[in-house]
């Protein structure tokens, strides 16, 4: 009975690290699937929108500002993130980080 339980307990301890294992696997899948989706290209295409005013159009924006469009101003973006900067209702300027990959469509405003 005693070999048992040591037994359970080196299994325990053998397995302790496997959720950390699984999320570096889980990351790394995601940055393969990103490549292979095309994200690269879209975050270039972003980085060209510097320093313009867009709409764009995510879920994230619809915590932001209660709608799925969002009427920003482009401060920055690299190849996972976008930095903006929107009104929201009550006037205030808010600049906020988006993921790419979180971003369904961009329309470019011109003035």
């Amino acid at each position: 009975m005693e070999w048992f339980g040591l037994v359970a307990l080196v299994l325990i301890l053998c397995y302790s690290s496997y959720p950390g294992k699984v999320r570096r696997l889980e990351a790394t899948i995601k940055r393969l699937e990103r490549k292979q989706k095309g994200e690269n290209c879209m975050s270039k295409l972003i980085s060209g929108l510097v320093n313009k005013q867009c709409k764009i159009k995510s879920d994230d924006a619809m915590q932001l500002v209660g709608s799925t469009e969002l009427m920003c101003f482009i401060l920055d973006a690299d190849d996972e993130w976008i930095k903006v900067r929107f009104t929201d209702k009550k006037g205030n300027q808010i600049i906020k980080l988006l993921r790419i990959e979180n971003i369904n469509e961009v329309e470019v405003i011109e003035e």
